[in-house]
């Protein structure tokens, strides 16, 4: 998918997204100078072309009893790899999959309960049909983690 054009109004309007996926069609209309009915519009043209993929609330992971994050860098059968991307993005622990240039094929991201919790993913992962490795780095803090995407300069 490539680069779209997007103007002011709708950069404008995916930043308040960013700032507060809650905002109602009438403030981001007041906030913008625009009419409720134009930003309704622009915001479906916006999902239609898969700018904004989704509306969703992003939950405090911690809070929920995901104690342990951590990052997995793994090594694949070349003939397999594309059935282990695949296989990877079924878990539901997997909340990133990136395919990196490097000694690794690709690098994910998870979200486990506890180490036990995170022993029994990296198994599962190892076993998966196509995996040669993996790496694994727990993080002992997060300083950020932000999902807005820099939209000027």
């Amino acid at each position: 998918m490539g680069r779209v054009d997007l103007d002011d109004r709708d950069l404008r309007i995916l930043e308040i997204l960013q700032e507060n996926g809650r905002a109602s069609y009438s403030e981001i209309a007041r906030r913008i100078g625009m009419s409720e009915a134009a930003v309704y519009s622009r915001i479906q043209k916006l999902l239609r072309l898969g700018v904004v993929k989704r509306i969703q609330a992003i939950l405090d992971a911690e809070m929920l009893g995901y104690g342990v994050t951590a990052f997995i860098s793994i090594t694949a059968q070349p003939a397999k790899y594309e059935k282990v991307l695949e296989n990877l993005s079924r878990i539901p622990e997997v909340l990133e999959v990136h395919d990196v240039t490097g000694e690794h094929y690709c690098l994910v991201k998870v979200r486990a309960r506890d180490n036990q919790a995170l022993a029994e993913l990296l198994d599962r992962i190892g076993r998966l049909d196509g995996v040669n490795s993996t790496e694994t780095r727990i993080a002992l803090r997060t300083v950020k983690e932000d999902y807005r995407i820099p939209l000027k300069g």
